[in-house]
């Protein structure tokens, strides 16, 4: 599910009798439910929208969805063999390794 560039996954819970969704492209923890498709995407909307206003509110800055930067720390002997790989490539080590990542996750 997808709102206002927050993502959640929902799950069928036996404990609770009802579907729970987490959003997951956050650190902040937003967590919602509902018995139907119908509630879960309410809940859902609900939540982000409840999360934005209190940060508004509380004058903070509501975590956004992912940058598309992350910091990655490598043995040296892996940095150099992925430069090398890109520079036979003709890539940047960046737009190599965002190549082969993409494909391990089918983007």
């Amino acid at each position: 599910m997808k709102y206002k560039g927050y993502e959640a996954i929902v799950r069928y819970s036996d404990e609770d009798a009802t579907f729970v969704g987490e959003v997951i492209n956050t650190r902040d923890i937003l967590i919602f439910d509902g018995n139907d498709v119908t509630e879960v995407e309410q809940s859902f909307h609900a939540v982000v929208d409840e999360y934005l206003e209190d940060c508004e509110n509380e004058g903070r800055e509501a975590e956004k969805p992912f940058s598309g930067q992350f910091v990655l720390r490598l043995e040296p002997q892996l940095h150099r063999a992925l430069f090398i790989q890109a520079r036979h490539s003709g890539q940047s080590l960046n737009a190599y390794v965002q190549e082969k990542l993409s494909q391990v996750v089918g983007h």
